[in-house]
């Protein structure tokens, strides 16, 4: 690829990555000024929002300054830059990941008729439980990846390192300078990246479709209709939607990983493209499950007015249920 291809590839990316949480922010925000309110899924979605714009930002900067320097993982102290990019990107997929976790427990627990009175009691505070697990899920995870600035590496680089044998060159796996038991650390991360929220999401996301299965065939069996049914489905339709970006993404990383530590040759552009499709991916399934948000965006695009009605009026994704 040339590199006015790489440009126009990547500017695309950043395009896509961002502008859709851009747009969400905007009128979520928007929105939330004129109710002076902000309810529990409009936290989610800013978070979300935010956390999916910082983390495209950091993997385009990242795979700029690797572009533009080869050997930076050789460099020894690493650049403060790319620590900090290093940092971003896991704490803003941190956070992103387990908002959709959240998203979908808040869902499943409002939806969902439980017998017991532990979940009613819980269903009856959700809204403040679940808010709590999101601004407890962002301050984790400043906390958790501060390592990060530590990484460098390995102190043999300085004697192995030789300007005039590039072609040989064999960079050393990253370390981390203060003392910690890395491989705990390692197994740590992985599992709050991956396994728990799963934990979390594919539950609650097949509790709700077989609840919404036997509420669609009770509906049919006795010839009639709740309001809100279509509601309720979109409610579901979205989260599982979500579960599979979250999903997919997670393989493309995974697999990125796995090659880069068996050293085989693999391009950043698939890490890029990866974090691009997931911001973009989640953004679209928030705004189609947004009626504000959709009219907005119907009004930009087709020049006219969106209905002052818009404002107040939502769908069960956008407000608590």
């Amino acid at each position: 690829m040339t590199l006015v291809g790489q440009v126009l590839f990547f500017v695309a990316l950043l395009i896509v990555g961002t502008s859709g949480n851009i747009f969400n922010l905007i009128f979520t925000i928007q929105q939330q000024v004129k109710t002076r309110s902000i309810q529990t899924v409009g936290l989610i979605l800013n978070v979300i929002s935010i956390n999916n714009i910082i983390l495209v930002l950091a993997t385009f900067a990242m795979v700029v300054g690797v572009f533009q320097n080869s050997l930076i993982w050789c460099i020894r102290p690493y650049p403060l830059s790319i620590r900090t990019e290093i940092y971003l990107m896991m704490s803003c997929s941190f956070i992103s990941f387990w908002a959709i976790a959240w998203l979908s427990l808040f869902y499943c627990i409002k939806v969902v008729n439980f017998s017991s009175e532990c979940f009613r009691a819980l269903k009856r505070n959700i809204s403040s439980v679940i808010n709590a697990a999101v601004l407890l899920s962002c301050v984790l995870s400043s906390l958790l990846f501060f390592p990060m600035f530590s990484l460098d590496a390995a102190d043999s680089m300085e004697k192995n390192y030789n300007v005039n044998d590039i072609g040989n060159l064999t960079c050393p796996m990253p370390s981390f300078t203060i003392q910690m038991n890395a491989n705990a650390y390692a197994a740590a991360i992985i599992c709050l990246l991956c396994p728990i929220p799963l934990m979390i999401m594919l539950p609650t996301s097949i509790r709700m479709v077989v609840h919404l299965c036997a509420h669609t065939l009770a509906l049919k069996k006795n010839q009639t209709q709740v309001q809100g049914s279509d509601s309720y489905l979109l409610v579901c339709k979205i989260t599982v939607s979500l579960v599979g970006v979250y999903m997919s993404t997670l393989c493309i990383v995974a697999l990125f990983i796995i090659i880069r530590l068996i050293g085989q040759p693999i391009t950043y552009h698939i890490l890029a493209s990866a974090f691009s499709f997931y911001s973009g991916m989640t953004s679209l399934l928030l705004t189609a499950s947004n009626r504000y948000l959709k009219e907005k965006l119907w009004s930009l695009y087709c020049c006219r007015k969106a209905e002052e009605q818009a404002s107040k009026s939502q769908t069960v994704v956008t407000g608590d249920v």
